[in-house]
């Protein structure tokens, strides 16, 4: 019994942890940048409560926020493209990955803003 736990121990530190603290790593840098992204639009789509500094208009700044965060999903989408090609996997596999983290990206987004519409 203890070599089986050894063993698996041993698969376990050397397959599954690399790969799933990497897949957490970009689904939270993904969540952080559909959540910049989403706090722009809502602050350049309604009048918030607070007051930027008197001067600044709320669209041009919430577009600023919006323009941060796509800059962060995409960093994270090429970082992301550069990994998987160091895998030497399928171009087929790669391509569904970049549209699976598009859509998931957009729809992510939409859903943000659908809960905030709730207000």
């Amino acid at each position: 019994m203890a070599e089986v736990r050894a063993k698996w121990l041993a698969f376990y530190s050397e397959h599954v942890e690399p790969v799933s603290k990497e897949v957490f790593s970009h689904v939270e840098k993904l969540i952080i940048g559909t959540l910049i992204v989403s706090a722009g639009a809502h602050v350049s789509s309604s009048e918030p409560a607070i007051v930027l500094f008197g001067y600044l208009r709320h669209g041009l700044i919430g577009r600023g926020v919006m323009l941060f965060g796509v800059i962060l999903l995409l960093l994270n989408f090429v970082d992301g493209l550069y990994k998987l090609a160091k895998l030497n996997w399928h171009i087929a596999y790669q391509a569904l990955m970049a549209i699976l983290y598009v859509s998931l990206s957009i729809r992510l987004i939409q859903l943000i803003l659908a809960f905030r519409g709730g207000e």
